[in-house]
């Protein structure tokens, strides 16, 4: 250990911890002298003021000097245009990365151009109180003022042991388009595993969600959601078919009763939904969601999680490795009994016939029982029978009879005359 304390080296690695959790303050102490109470102190300082300013005050006991000038302020008022609904914590790491740390080609160099500093926590929240600039992040305030907190549960040790999923919709491109993102987060280390963007909250959405895990970590212990339709029958309770489909993998489904009893994913959502919109526009996304889906999975996840997760208790996991010879389709399917009738069967309003590979019809007898299966994936609809695969094919639709319903006179006229215009 080094005679002689580093102060400048122990609070460039502390703000390298910040973003690598990894770095323990054993290395730091190694490396620099202070001792891990020191440390702490230290963390905490940077929390509320900059480098600089704690060195500055710390070796010479003069008063730190924060005021900023007149081009830096300038300048972070233009930055600040590109992202007009941010979170302080957000605008100040955007910054900080892009502009300061010079991870962004387009501006790099500027700090040193335009003086700019890398500024405190406390300091970026004056500077939004000044320029009266609205962070959207805030707890609920009980009626006493204080704010809303739930107990936070004590994480599971390994990875795989329990994934936490939910989805959530919101207008991510800001462009009147509201999808559901299917996120699945790592109960053992705040991980993000996988991200699945759709129109709605659907089985597909998850589907698609789990396939990602699947093939980057294994099969997991158990998931933890709600009591949502996609995972249950909110009358019955009986399994819904995503659950038939984790059945199938022996993947066990755990419902919380409250969303606070899933709080990790929930505290993800509001993550997603204050962060998301604004990294889009940082790293100039494209409005189209299949490239949100690439980029988000491949990209985006290593980002959140360097910066949000923590190192898990037990570093074995607890997924299970996949068989070489998987079959996704043969686990990922949703079944529907059906009876067919003159050699074919309904689904909604639509009428199907079943053909093999040599395009010979499915003939059996009326009123046969079948079971019609649609992959999540492919959304191919089939029936299997005697060992043959048959794909179905709509040939037509089902012939209703309409029933009309009128409130007042008025209705009946209106609806008479919609029938005089149909017979003409």
């Amino acid at each position: 250990m080094k005679n002689d304390k580093d102060k400048s080296g122990a609070l460039k690695l502390l703000i390298q911890k910040q973003s690598d959790p990894h770095i323990t303050y054993q290395e730091i102490t190694e490396k620099t002298g202070y001792s891990k109470r020191q440390l702490i102190r230290l963390a905490g300082e940077l929390n509320e003021r900059d480098m600089q300013s704690i060195l500055v005050h710390g070796n010479t006991g003069k008063k730190p000097v924060t005021t900023a000038s007149d081009q830096e302020v300038s300048y972070l008022e233009e930055f600040k245009k590109a992202y007009p609904s941010i979170t302080i914590a957000q605008f100040r790491d955007i910054y900080r990365e892009d502009v300061i740390w010079g991870r962004d080609p387009e501006r790099k160099g500027d700090a040193a151009k335009c003086g700019l500093k890398d500024r405190s926590k406390s300091w970026f929240r004056d500077l939004f109180v000044r320029e009266g600039w609205k962070s959207p992040s805030a707890k609920p305030i009980r009626t006493d003022g204080s704010h809303v907190s739930h107990p936070i549960r004590r994480p599971r040790d390994r990875r795989g042991e329990l994934i936490q999923i939910d989805g959530t919709p919101y207008d991510w491109f800001n462009d009147d388009r509201a999808y559901a993102l299917h996120l699945a987060v790592d109960d053992a280390g705040t991980e993000v595993l996988a991200g699945w963007f759709m129109p709605t909250e659907c089985t597909r959405g998850y589907a698609r969600m789990m396939r990602l895990i699947l093939e980057k970590y294994g099969v997991p212990m158990a998931t933890y959601s709600d009591k949502d339709s996609v995972f249950r029958s909110v009358k019955s309770g009986k399994p819904s078919q995503f659950a038939d489909m984790l059945a199938r993998l022996d993947i066990k489904m755990i419902f919380a009763n409250s969303p606070q009893a899933k709080g990790r994913v929930e505290r993800y959502n509001g993550t997603a939904q204050g962060r998301l919109p604004n990294d889009i526009i940082r790293f100039h996304i494209p409005h189209n969601y299949n490239t949100l889906n690439r980029w988000f999975n491949e990209k985006y996840i290593r980002y959140l999680n360097a910066k949000f997760s923590f190192p898990v208790l037990d570093p074995v996991d607890a997924f299970r490795p996949l068989p070489t010879d998987f079959d996704y389709s043969a686990v990922f399917y949703a079944e529907y009994p059906r009876t067919m009738r003159n050699n074919m069967f309904s689904m909604g309003n639509s009428l199907y016939e079943a053909f093999d590979a040599d395009g010979v019809m499915l003939e059996i007898y009326q009123k046969t029982p079948i079971t019609v299966k649609i992959d999540a994936f492919t959304e191919e609809m089939y029936i299997n029978r005697y060992g043959k695969h048959y794909k179905c094919v709509k040939v037509g639709e089902r012939r209703r009879d309409p029933i009309y319903e009128a409130d007042s006179q008025k209705d009946v006229q209106r609806i008479l005359s919609v029938l005089e215009d149909h017979r003409k």
